[in-house]
């Protein structure tokens, strides 16, 4: 057996010999200093993709909260398709995400302060801050934004998946001002 672990020893030390000569790790020192800044177009669609995923899992997570603290019928109806969306848009924003190797963001302090406020408030209140802030403000922004990329994007499977998103959230915006008539529609600019 002692003869068997030494014949085992002695092949794997002899396998970087024989293989492929050792390389030098890569690290990040060396690795940045090599970097090269990226063109404006792909920080453009590296920013968007960051926007866009948090604040779909903002939009999400409300919809959630939403479906449990609303009595609003439209509200509801609301949260529902909001959920929808996100269930058919993630896997393909993660995809994008993942061909930049980009993970998915964390919520934004301003996401978790409006998810801590619904989570406190109840009935007309409540309806009132998911519309007005979680539907109307972000959809309002992401719409600018989705725009804006479908204009100045390069990359074409990026421009065909916006493309494809646009029409849903313009339905999803038209939606939150009819679930509660007085929702505040204010202009919103891109980031």
């Amino acid at each position: 057996m002692a003869n068997w672990v030494l014949v085992a020893a002695a092949a794997l030390a002899a396998l970087p010999a024989a293989g492929t000569p050792a390389r030098a790790p890569a690290y990040a020192a060396s690795a940045a200093a090599d970097a090269r800044p990226l063109p404006p177009a792909q920080r453009l669609e590296r920013r968007f993709l960051q926007i866009s995923a948090s604040n779909m899992r903002y939009q999400a997570e409300a919809a959630h909260i939403a479906l449990a603290r609303s009595n609003n019928p439209a509200v509801k109806d609301l949260a529902n398709s909001l959920i929808a969306r996100q269930q058919t848009a993630q896997p393909e924003l993660l995809r994008l995400l993942h061909k930049r190797g980009m993970a998915m963001p964390l919520a934004t302090n301003e996401h978790a302060k409006v998810l801590k406020q619904l989570a406190r408030l109840n009935g007309a209140k409540f309806d009132r801050l998911y519309v007005d802030e979680v539907v109307i403000k972000s959809y309002q922004v992401d719409i600018t934004n989705y725009e804006r990329v479908a204009l100045q994007a390069e990359d074409p499977v990026l421009k065909a998946w916006v493309e494809r998103q646009l029409p849903m959230l313009r339905f999803h915006f038209d939606k939150a001002g009819k679930a509660l008539p007085n929702a505040a529609l204010k202009p919103q600019r891109a980031v």
